[in-house]
């Protein structure tokens, strides 16, 4: 699905972000997102800092200062940075992230959105945008505390077309945003298609590369599909059309001036 946002004032140009979700998953995952970026594809990427793969992630991270990154806020896999007396709402009996959204206290969310955020200034990364693991911005406990953020710490924010109508406007995002997946036999067609179709202005596209170890196994209902998304984002064909389309890859700190 392509979610269509509101245009902004003509850019001539067409500027493609292509930003890997999910770093800082793992080790395999922070791996292929880097491979996705060295073959010359994959700009941004988005890190979760409450997972097994951070530390690793950081250190790719700062060997390749090119390479876009933002926060990629996480309230469903594993444990919350914040003491659990401070998150009650958000953890199960055994302290991890419960799922539950009903149940989420927008105050609570706003300390845990802090101290993933926090985390990621303190491992030295200057970050630039900001989104969320399952789009959990879809939720107005979640939305909300994430605006707040964005606004405050002048960061772009993904824009969803699903998410609620609240009394802040939006932080800058891009013009639009290419919700999709290449795991399937139609990956590459799918994403040519895309590329094919992007528009002056401001574009994000979102993928998922990586590999498929342990940890991944362990906590991800995507596995083996993260390869095969790396497979059809490393193609040559990919970076040939990105070429042919005329797109300027870059990512959200290159943008500001536009947004």
């Amino acid at each position: 699905m392509i979610e269509y946002l509101k245009r902004r004032p003509r850019i001539i140009n067409k500027y493609l972000i292509i930003n890997a979700d999910d770093c800082g998953l793992s080790s395999g995952v922070n791996r292929g997102i880097i491979e996705a970026f060295d073959a010359g594809v994959v700009s941004s990427t988005t890190i979760m800092v409450n997972l097994p793969g951070f530390d690793d992630a950081i250190a790719r991270l700062k060997g390749h200062p090119r390479l876009g990154v933002g926060l990629h806020f996480n309230l469903t896999y594993g444990y919350p940075l914040s003491p659990v007396s401070k998150v009650p709402s958000l953890i199960d009996e055994t302290g991890a992230f419960s799922g539950q959204v009903e149940e989420w206290e927008e105050a609570e969310v706003q300390i845990e959105l802090t101290a993933q955020w926090r985390r990621l200034l303190h491992a030295g990364i200057k970050a630039d945008q900001l989104d969320s693991h399952h789009h959990m911005q879809n939720y107005l406990a979640v939305y909300r505390p994430m605006v707040t953020l964005a606004r405050r710490e002048r960061l772009m924010m993904r824009r969803l077309q699903t998410e609620p109508a609240i009394d802040i406007p939006h932080p800058p995002s891009a013009d639009l945003f290419i919700n999709d997946h290449y795991f399937e036999g139609d990956g590459l067609e799918r994403i040519m298609r895309h590329l094919a179709d992007i528009k002056e202005g401001i574009s994000e596209l979102m993928c998922h590369p990586g590999y498929a170890d342990e940890v991944v196994c362990a906590v991800s209902t995507w596995t083996t599909e993260r390869e095969r998304e790396l497979s059809v984002l490393t193609n040559p064909e990919v970076l040939a059309a990105i070429k042919r389309h005329r797109i300027i890859l870059s990512h959200y700190g290159e943008l500001r001036q536009w947004i």
